[in-house]
């Protein structure tokens, strides 16, 4: 029998959220932490060009945004 972890099964999504630390802004993707930006807006396109080599590999992609209450939203991405 093969183990499909969640991380590894074809329909799950590609999540990349991005989220403020204390020395900026970093993409949390698996549970690592990927980039240092110094602005949120440099980081939601890296995590967006991300999601868009992912979609162009044939995974599904999702962008998630810390925002001022800690909260994760979804971003906006058009077709990503």
């Amino acid at each position: 029998m093969i183990d499909q972890s969640p991380f590894t099964h074809p329909l799950e999504r590609e999540v990349y959220a991005v989220v403020h630390y204390p020395e900026g802004w970093r993409i949390l993707t698996h549970g690592q932490r990927w980039g240092r930006f110094a602005f949120r807006v440099d980081a939601e396109e890296a995590a967006l060009r991300l999601a868009a080599k992912a979609e162009a590999a044939g995974q599904r992609a999702e962008v998630l945004v810390q925002d001022t209450s800690c909260e994760l939203s979804r971003l906006d991405t058009g077709n990503v």
